[in-house]
């Protein structure tokens, strides 16, 4: 299959399933925040499970735990 063509399935299977498209994309960062949020001794794993070549990318892009406590604390 074509990457479009994936990533076509993947949106509309969710958006059949949960009510709205989620990307495969997200797929990824749900992970490296559900990992973050789970066990954050060995958090630097998802920089592998994720293929990137620094920890600095992962923390930067995909690890979105620290964005939800903020704004949690907002909130308050």
């Amino acid at each position: 299959m074509l990457d479009k063509t994936i990533y076509a399935k993947i949106r509309r299977r969710t958006r059949e399933t949960l009510g709205f498209s989620v990307n495969p994309h997200r797929f990824r960062r749900a992970a490296a925040t559900l990992w973050s949020n789970r066990d954050p001794a060995n958090v630097r794993g998802v920089k592998d499970l994720l293929g990137h070549a620094s920890f600095n990318t992962t923390e930067t892009h995909y690890i979105m735990a620290q964005s939800r406590v903020a704004g949690v604390l907002l909130l308050e």
